[in-house]
């Protein structure tokens, strides 16, 4: 009985956090969304944030969005419909439909170079599984990734294959020696 509950609360436990961490994605340029405002279907619609961070919206006009996250999106379309008196009660949920903003290249001793979409957890070696492998001459027990850091281009060498790979980064996977 006691591997039936834990199972139970284990299994309400991974229900409830998966869309948790979904939401704490914060968007950026080039991602589109969804957003859907009830009962008004003129209102709802699907549109790519700006380079500028900015979404067109009816009555709105252009609105900042770059750094929130979909349920700071939505909170904000709320308190602007109702502050500027356009709608009373506004349900708003907003939707990440693609991101585009979350890509990092690979470049060095890879099969396939490129820049690749990242997920929550991608790791050095799901950047390279996604880019078909390394190479024959791979290093394959490290990397250098190359990351902006307050602005500046940083340079981190003798990365371990298991590092969370950042949007923007640009992992080079370096030669073997042997």
């Amino acid at each position: 009985m006691n591997k039936t509950i834990f199972s139970v609360i284990l299994i309400i436990v991974l229900f409830i956090a998966a869309p948790i961490s979904g939401q704490d994605f914060k968007v950026g340029s080039g991602d589109r969304l969804t957003i859907t405002v009830y009962d008004h279907d003129d209102l709802s619609m699907t549109v790519r944030i700006s380079e500028e961070g900015t979404i067109k919206v009816p009555f709105l006009g252009n609105v900042s969005v770059a750094g929130l996250t979909t349920a700071e999106i939505a909170k904000k379309l709320t308190m602007e419909f109702v502050t500027q008196e356009y709608l009373v009660n506004p349900q708003i949920t907003v939707y990440i439909d693609e991101y585009k903003s979350r890509k990092a290249s690979i470049l060095g001793e890879v099969n396939r170079p490129g820049r690749y979409e990242l997920e929550e957890d991608t790791t050095i070696m799901i950047l390279v599984t996604m880019a078909s492998g390394f190479s024959p001459k791979a290093s394959k027990k490290c990397a250098n990734i190359i990351r902006k850091v307050d602005g500046k281009k940083v340079i981190f060498e003798k990365v371990a294959m298991d590092e969370l790979v950042l949007p923007g980064d640009i992992v080079v996977i370096p030669e073997s020696f042997f």
